[in-house]
């Protein structure tokens, strides 16, 4: 082990801000464990849920672990810690890299086991991300191949990470939320200061507009919202690069 580390800590590939650490366990299609006891959640990516206690796993999440556990085979990994370093949960929010300096991240998109999300700061490699995703939907490979995936008008949505298609109500200024209705039963939230940072249109371009969010959708009551931090997560059919929208 000892001179498989030695070889990677001089293999040129890496800039300076990556380390080097040995892998343990892989949880899931985009989370694993190191040797120091540190939990890291591939940040740039989502990958479908593993089966939960009563929860069933989403389609194809087994084989985006196994993925992810080909990625690492070798024990050891490249991480480069994202701007926002932790996630809600503790754990440490990384972009991650093969012994000889390929992204794991990019690896798990092409193959179509994986989405390309944006949670800001954490907008490192996106246009790679995402040129990774493009090129797996173009192929219909993995995900982009099953209904299960496909985008969902808002009165069909479920909890957890989906794709939500419809056209926008009502749109709401408050102080510090933009809140942009798709019925009186979904809302996707905004932070005013994020929008600010990262958006480069009026809120009100999307008055009556027909979107496709991504992110995860949290259902309180009878009300189900997705909060986005980023342009990226919010497509707007027939302006921005046509990904997720339907094609007519």
């Amino acid at each position: 082990m000892v001179a498989v580390l030695c070889c990677l800590v001089s293999t040129p590939v890496f800039p300076q801000s990556v380390r080097i650490a040995e892998v343990t366990r892989v949880i899931d299609g985009d989370t694993l464990t190191l040797t120091s006891g540190e939990t890291i959640r591939l940040a740039g990516i989502n990958t479908p849920e593993m089966a939960y206690k009563t929860r069933p796993g989403e389609p194809l999440a087994v084989e985006a672990r196994d993925a992810l556990q080909t990625q690492v085979s070798s024990g050891w990994v490249g991480v480069e810690t994202a701007p926002q370093i932790k996630d809600r949960y503790g754990r440490t929010l990384a972009y991650l890299f093969t012994p000889d300096g390929a992204s794991i991240q990019t690896a798990l998109l092409r193959e179509g086991l994986a989405s390309a999300v944006v949670i800001s700061p954490n907008d490192r490699y996106l246009e790679e991300f995402t040129w990774a995703e493009d090129a797996a939907r173009r192929f219909d490979r993995g995900i982009w191949a099953l209904p299960y995936y496909a985008p969902h008008s808002p009165d069909r949505v479920r909890g957890g990470y989906q794709f939500v298609h419809g056209r926008l109500s009502r749109i709401e200024i408050g102080e510090k939320w933009f809140i942009f209705s798709l019925n009186q039963k979904f809302v996707i939230l905004v932070r005013r200061t994020d929008w600010q940072a990262y958006f480069g249109y009026s809120p009100w371009a999307l008055d009556q507009a027909t979107i496709v969010a991504r992110g995860w959708v949290s259902q309180k009551k009878s009300r189900a919202t997705l909060v986005i931090s980023h342009p990226f997560m919010l497509e707007r059919c027939g302006i921005d690069p046509q990904r997720l929208c339907p094609a007519n």
